[in-house]
């Protein structure tokens, strides 16, 4: 699941209120964990971790993030609807491949992100402006200039914090599209293809139409 051209992702966007497919930076994604010594990763999915397990809460990254829904149903509130569902966001980080590869992941597994195979749990994201994560660097490898999105490991976000990260970009309604495609095949038995689904509501939703 992945654009042909780049720069087809990413757009600007003047609605005020926070939406799916926002990108924000300065993200801290947290989560809770106990000390066990004794897990051993296994199964056909294993999935990168850089988490200490000797700490109860652990400030896993902090980064680049996307919106993953802004209401419970993970989708758009009916035109005219003012105001949250709810206080948090679900957003999951972005991380470049080269990160990826650090925390553990294997070739084959990134070499189908960055050719845009359908792979489990994450979504292809190119780095081009704004979204930049490897930097200047020497040299050039295979990961260079491409990142992800890790669907599966989402976490929740007050809409106050959120306010204090900056909304760098959003997706493009194809690119939300392939969101949804990601959130369908990681969250439910169902697998579709991006083109089949319907034209996300990137309007403000907040403005009643009449």
């Amino acid at each position: 699941m992945k654009l042909e051209d780049p720069q087809s992702y990413y757009a600007e966007r003047d609605v005020a209120h926070t939406a799916q497919g926002d990108i924000h930076a300065g993200v801290s994604f947290v989560h809770a964990t106990m000390f066990s010594p004794e897990f051993e990763a296994a199964g056909a999915r294993k999935r990168p971790d850089a988490a200490d397990p000797d700490q109860a809460v652990v400030t896993s990254h902090h980064g680049l993030g996307v919106v993953l829904h802004y209401t419970c149903g993970i989708t758009a509130q009916p035109p005219g609807t003012s105001g949250y569902a709810h206080e948090f966001r679900l957003i999951a980080p972005i991380v470049s491949l080269r990160t990826l590869k650090a925390w553990g992941m294997k070739n084959n597994e990134l070499r189908k992100l960055r050719d845009g195979y359908a792979l489990q749990g994450f979504m292809y994201l190119p780095q081009v402006e704004p979204v930049l994560l490897d930097g200047r660097t020497k040299g050039h490898d295979e990961y260079g200039g491409h990142a992800a999105a890790l669907i599966y490991r989402p976490a929740t976000v007050s809409q106050a914090l959120l306010d204090h990260a900056p909304r760098i970009t959003r997706l493009t309604a194809d690119a939300t599209r392939i969101l949804d495609a990601a959130l369908i095949q990681t969250y439910t038995p169902n697998n579709f293809d991006w083109h089949a689904l319907a034209e996300p509501d990137l309007s403000d939703g907040w403005v009643d139409p009449r």
